[in-house]
């Protein structure tokens, strides 16, 4: 297991990370850690503390929606989002991970896109740039 595992896919369309993907180790601290205002990092460091133990910590931004300031994840969990980030980037093995949306990536087309070209409708169901189509949020619902 890696120290730390960042994965951002580029977007198929424009290079800009489609998703954000982050396990921070135990007792890490986010790669955006600097950047983070006094507020961001107690809230962080506050949530962090509720889940004792030696627990990796996810942060994820997707298209449409994505888990604040994250959530623990258990070494299988983690080690299982690792894997399923291995290149070469594929959307059978992306999806392994179980992220709602696939991290951006399009099952048809099996790259990823980031939320400009997913064009997302008012509803959470979204469009590649190709057509294809699925449900990107996972708060909605009819």
């Amino acid at each position: 297991m890696p120290e730390a595992f960042v994965f951002e896919p580029p977007c198929a369309v424009c290079g800009r990370p489609a998703t954000h993907v982050e396990l921070v180790p135990p007792d890490g601290k986010p790669v955006a850690w600097q950047r983070w205002s006094p507020a961001q990092r107690d809230a962080y460091t506050a949530a962090r503390e509720r889940h004792t133990g030696q627990q990796w910590w996810l942060l994820y931004s997707g298209i449409a929606a994505g888990n604040g300031l994250g959530r623990p994840a258990d070494p299988a969990e983690a080690q299982r989002i690792v894997d399923a980030f291995t290149q070469p980037y594929r959307y059978a093995a992306v999806t392994t991970a179980g992220f709602y949306d696939d991290a951006g990536f399009c099952a048809q087309c099996d790259v990823p896109y980031c939320s400009h070209h997913w064009n997302v409708s008012s509803t959470g169901y979204g469009r590649c740039p190709r057509g294809h189509g699925k449900s990107l949020d996972p708060h909605w619902s009819p």
